[in-house]
């Protein structure tokens, strides 16, 4: 393997350049088995010849004192792997509620005869609140049977038979091991057999009970899933900052510090305010001062919950909420109303749960773990209530490039309009030269009394901006795992992470960062940011290190922070002799690179996008090695499929629209990912092979090819359609008037361009294909057809061309 070029990523050792089949075909197995390459020693003529290879990460070093003499063209190696506690934290153990055993008519009964106006028309709102809970209390421990949980030391699939049977074996066992008698060896020994064959058998129901589950009760099956890929538990001992702990409270407590150690600490006297960057507050575009709230609207809400969310701060889960929705939405549309009219959020609604969710590297350390929040299910009712109302209100003030968090926008439609800028600029010879920023914990450092001036300037007065003002204070959160809790600790900045108005309020308040670029252009999902302008020359390069100044300037002034580590710079074109700049932020250069991943679509300088593919490839076939290793005792191929789709496919087609490729080589790279696939499904279920095509039809599978086309014409027939609201992208697309009457008439213009990669650009190639499809299918209508129809004229032609 000394002919394969290694170089160094964010997981190991990847392979680059790679020209031989042979090689290919080796580096598929290698992903197809989960494992990654970690030797980077090498020899005297600089190559490697031990490949390392690892599910997990491994540390390999030059050996410094071998056994024997070295041999020169083949060093020996230090292989370090450590190894995280197996043993997982125990679950503390708890009392829970038996909602499938409530009587849920008497607890109706009694919500509706309580007289609701005069209970919560007394005192303070959290006054009224509290009343409310204990009421809702009381109903619910008489008519709901509790029962206690703690952890089993025995598999799932276990039942009180097998169980009774171990536990014979093994007293057995030990009587044999204390008096050595013959007949206990062989009762034990017979009821060892006894339980091999229980095990297998209560492991096939278990099987067929999960695979089952995908349509009764899809929960149970992804949750099956997600075990085999991740894992469930905490390890038992865990570390943070030198300090290690095997309590499980002592760890809840140590997360806790953790995740408030990211906050921004309040200092409103330090705030000083440009004028010159600050938006005009005395004319806003939008002006609301209140919401309306109704029973109807909250009853409405409630029963749309999904029945398995489980419960927040206030221990009221989605069940029992949905099953009480009529009889609750009188007290809490009161609730609601005293809140808004006195401009305050209830105590107990602006507390949350904070699970810890692993991000990478090893599970034992506190720092590679990101906070979750879980928000009482009345509280996220409220907030829907109220942001829908909003953000009708404040919607056609919100910045076109901004596409993160709202409505018909996303980050394909944000990719989409930055690659037809590129490849546009790219066919008129233009190099563009795109700044990519990062902030540190921008949803966590969000100061609060700018956030405030920033929901005025939106427009948002009188008690709904006095309700919002004490929305955004004193929160609270605590650490929740496996049953252990930490203390409550305040919040001191930031937007209400698992909330709905969070990310709203976060949008405001970066919506007026385009008062930064006069001189360049801009795109925004949420927090992620990319500066860009056409550069041919020192002049450009200088306008577009002015409108860099002028960000750097916002961000301090609004006490941003921007991570200039974590910021990049690249050039995209080909031209033969690229103008080289050098950008710099807060006096601190940014580092260029010539690849980089937006949005999870890997950018390269040339927008050949063929590293992204190889990626996407590698990462599909390490998914497809898990399927099949997990999906041994699966005897249904609809649930296989259904993994299939969910977690290889989609891998495969996420943002297509951007890197659709236009050569053979990649669409045949791609496409081995099914074709492994549906051998699979072959021999799995003993079906005689035919072609790829043939057996694609007959899995009902359309090829991933044909999938990318009715990907491309769906997402053109959305932005004609306005289901995704992109003006930058409706205003190029072209409807074709002839000069004269012609027999066949395309709907879409297609304009000459000079370059393949223009041509392949989106608007242009997804233009071909609805002209194209639009010949057989007269039906076909950029203003009316939607997805299913799409993929119902691509399946016909496809079936018919078999």
């Amino acid at each position: 393997m000394s002919c394969i070029n290694w170089v160094v990523s964010d997981y190991g050792l990847e392979a680059a350049s790679v020209s031989s089949e042979h090689i290919n075909i080796f580096l598929d197995t290698v992903s197809f088995c989960g494992l990654q390459q970690y030797n980077p020693v090498v020899n005297n003529f600089n190559h490697i010849l031990d490949l390392v290879l690892s599910n997990d990460h491994v540390l390999v070093n030059s050996c410094t004192d071998p056994l024997v003499p070295e041999d020169p063209y083949h060093p020996a190696l230090c292989i370090t792997a450590t190894f995280a506690d197996l043993e997982p934290l125990v679950p503390c153990k708890r009392s829970v509620f038996c909602y499938n055993r409530a009587d849920f008519t008497k607890i109706n009964n009694e919500i509706n005869l309580i007289d609701w106006d005069n209970i919560l028309s007394v005192g303070e709102v959290d006054e009224a609140v509290s009343q409310f809970y204990n009421k809702i209390y009381e109903i619910k421990i008489k008519h709901i049977p509790q029962r206690d949980v703690k952890a089993s030391k025995y598999p799932p699939w276990y039942n009180q038979s097998i169980i009774k049977v171990i536990n014979e074996k093994m007293k057995f066992h030990r009587k044999f091991k204390k008096y050595g008698n013959l007949s206990d060896k062989q009762t034990f020994e017979l009821l060892r057999e006894r339980a091999k064959r229980l095990e297998g058998v209560c492991y096939n129901n278990y099987m067929t009970h999960i695979e089952s589950s995908i349509s009764s009760n899809p929960r149970v099956f992804w949750s099956f899933i997600k075990g085999k890929r991740k894992g469930f538990s905490f390890p038992s001992c865990m570390k943070h900052l030198n300090v290690s702990s095997t309590s499980g409270h002592e760890i809840s407590s140590m997360f806790s510090e953790y995740f408030y150690s990211t906050f921004l600490q309040s200092n409103p006297g330090s705030i000083q305010v440009d004028n010159n960057l600050q938006p005009d507050t005395s004319a806003p575009l939008a002006d609301i001062a209140s919401v309306e709230v109704s029973g109807d609207m909250v009853c409405k809400l409630l029963k749309s919950l999904d029945l398995n969310k489980s419960a927040g701060p206030d221990k009221l889960p989605a069940v029992f909420l949905a099953s009480c929705s009529k009889s609750l939405s009188v007290p809490l549309s009161i609730l609601f109303k005293r809140s808004l009219v006195e401009g305050v959020m209830p105590s107990l609604w602006k507390s949350a749960f904070i699970s810890p969710i692993h991000k990478s590297g090893p599970k034992n350390i506190i720092g590679n773990y990101r906070p979750i929040s879980k928000l009482c299910l009345i509280a996220k009712i409220f907030e829907r209530i109220v942001y829908d109302q909003v953000y009708a209100s404040l919607k056609l003030t919100f910045n076109s490039q901004q596409h993160g968090f709202l409505k018909k926008r996303s980050t394909v439609s944000n990719l989409i309009v930055f690659n037809e800028f590129i490849t546009s600029q790219m066919d008129n010879g233009n190099q563009i030269d795109a700044v990519y920023t990062d902030y540190s914990k921008a949803f966590d450092r969000i100061d609060h009394e700018m956030l405030l001036k920033k929901l005025i300037s939106a427009g948002i007065r009188g008690d709904l901006f006095r309700w919002f003002k004490s929305y955004i204070s004193n929160r609270t959160q605590s650490v929740v795992l496996n049953g252990y809790t930490s203390t409550w600790k305040s919040i001191p900045s930031g937007v209400p992470q698992g909330s709905l108005l969070g990310p709203l309020l976060f949008i405001i308040f970066i919506n007026d960062i385009d008062v930064c670029f006069n001189n360049s252009q801009f795109l925004l999902f949420a927090d992620d940011m990319k500066v860009f302008r056409v550069v041919n020359s020192p002049e450009d390069s200088a306008l577009l290190q002015d409108d860099l100044n002028k960000l750097n300037t916002y961000c301090r002034v609004n006490r941003l922070d921007i991570n200039v580590s974590k910021c990049f710079s690249i050039s995209f074109g080909r031209k033969r002799s690229m103008f080289s700049s050098t950008y710099n932020i807060n006096n601190q250069s940014i580092s260029s690179c010539n690849e980089i991943r937006d949005l999870g679509v890997i950018m390269d300088s040339k927008l050949l996008f063929n590293n992204h593919i190889d990626k996407i490839v590698k990462k599909a076939y390490k998914l497809l090695g898990f399927l099949i290793r997990s999906c041994k005792n699966f005897n249904l191929m609809k649930s296989i499929k259904i993994i299939y789709c969910s977690l290889v496919r989609s891998n495969l087609e996420y943002a297509s629209q951007v890197w659709n490729p236009r050569y053979g080589v990649y669409i045949s790279k791609i496409e081995s990912i099914q074709k492994k696939f549906v051998r699979y499904l072959c021999y799995k279920f003993k079906i005689p092979r035919r072609s790829y095509e043939y057996h694609c039809n007959q899995f009902h599978l359309l090829p991933l090819e044909i999938r990318r086309q009715a990907a491309d014409i769906t997402f053109l027939t959305k932005i004609a359609q306005n289901s995704v609201d992109c003006p930058d992208l409706l205003e190029k697309i072209d409807i074709f008037v002839p000069e004269r009457q012609l027999r066949h008439k395309s709907l879409l213009h297609i304009p000459l361009v000079h370059t393949n990669y223009r041509q392949n650009s989106f608007l242009l190639r997804a233009s071909r294909s609805f002209n194209a499809l639009s010949v057989d299918f007269l039906d076909l209508d950029i203003f009316c057809s939607n997805a299913r129809s799409i993929c119902y004229y691509l399946t016909n032609k496809f079936s018919t061309s078999i």
